[in-house]
Formats: structure tokens, sequence, C-alpha cells
């Protein structure tokens, strides 16, 4: 397929899953940053910004720090630790930090599209729960290159709670659907941009989100 009939595809895929009644797209920009210290090891850190479509503040700050290393040619298992702030409409700011666990598995290519999978396990300790909330995410991910150095990226990650906590229900807890493209700015620095789709299954109501996440990456 060529690059601009399937860049079109992608696009045309992506604001057709949008929801007619959005109210307001919500930017969430990212910065990542990651750096190997040798012998298989890596380093990588990510401040993650999420504004709300209600109110002008941001809604959410998220930042990373993971440790990585090499089991393989094709996987890396990573752990880390996330503190994320939650600034709501009402109410107090939410805190929650997490330890993480992370499988990054490269799949491999059929008729040059490449499958990737990143697969999290999350203990989550959130102000106010009774107990941590234990939390597995799977993103399934294909790129493609669009010519002139552009790759196509579309992917979905299912979140699954594992346990109730006071403020966790177990079971389906969000889905994020992502479409966009990559394009590197030098050898060690690329930006991705698409639109992102969020569903939460709520028993007060379904909430769909609209997001464009722009993602700086610098690997050193």
């Amino acid at each position: 397929m060529r690059p601009l009939p399937t860049l079109a595809l992608m696009a045309a895929c992506a604001l057709a899953s949008a929801p007619a009644y959005a109210k307001k797209v919500q930017p969430w920009p990212t910065v990542y940053v990651s750096a190997p210290i040798g012998k298989g090891w890596s380093i990588s850190g990510e401040v993650v910004g999420r504004a709300d479509r209600e109110h002008t503040g941001p809604s959410q700050l998220e930042t990373r720090l993971q440790l990585g290393h090499s089991i393989g040619r094709d996987l890396t298992l990573w752990v880390g630790y996330v503190h994320v702030v939650s600034y709501p409409p009402l109410g107090r700011v939410g805190l929650e930090d997490q330890v993480v666990e992370q499988l990054n598995w490269k799949a491999g290519s059929i008729a040059g599209i490449t499958f990737s999978s990143r697969t999290r396990l999350e203990q989550r300790f959130q102000r106010g729960a009774n107990t941590t909330n234990w939390r597995v995410r799977e993103q399934v991910k294909a790129s493609v290159p669009l010519g002139h150095h552009v790759t196509g990226i579309v992917w979905v990650e299912p979140f699954i709670a594992l346990n109730q906590t006071s403020s966790v229900r177990s079971g389906f807890d969000q889905l994020r659907s992502f479409a966009g493209i990559s394009v590197p700015l030098s050898r060690r620095v690329e930006i991705e941009a698409g639109y992102l789709n969020q569903f939460l299954p709520r028993a007060s109501g379904d909430i769909h989100n609209d997001a464009v996440p722009i993602t700086l990456s610098i690997k050193f």
C-alpha cells in the first residue's frame, strides 16, 4: 500500500472513531528520555501532562522513572516507579504512586508492518483507597513505514483491574485506541502525534475522552 493512501486511511479511521458528542479535544503532551547504561541495561524517564476538557488547568501530571534490561534480542524487562497527581474540578487533589513491572516484545514484521507489545503490571497506591489496586495493561502496536522517514502507528491498550478497592472496581477499567504518525527530527530525536480515544466504563455512565497525544522522544 502506498504511503499517502495508507496515511489517509489511518486518518479516516481515527476521525470515524471519534464520538460526535465530544466536547473538546484534550492535549496530552509527553517528553520521554532514555539512555543505555551498559551491559544490556537502560534507564528511561517520562513526564506526561493531560489537560481536562472541563476546565483550563491540567487534569493530570504523571512522572515515570524506569530501569530496563534486555533479556533477549526482542525482549526487554522494565521495573519502575510512577507518581500521578490528579486535579479534579472540585475536591482535593488526587495522589497516586505506582510500582510497575513491564515487558516489551518486538514481535516481528509481516508484509512491511512491524508488530510489538507492551505488558504492564501496576501496583497502585491511591490516596483514600483502603488497599493496593493491581492492574494489568496490554498494548498491541502496529507500525508501517509511509515514506520520507514517516511511520504510521496504530495501537490499542485495554486496562484490567485485578482486584477491587474502595476507589476502583475490579474488571475492565478502560480502553485506549490510538492512530498517528512518528517523524524523526534527528538521529536521536523523534516526535509522535495523532488521535487517541479513551473509553472509561463507569457505573454513573460511560465516558469517552478525545485526546491528541504529542510525544517528544529523546534516545541517547
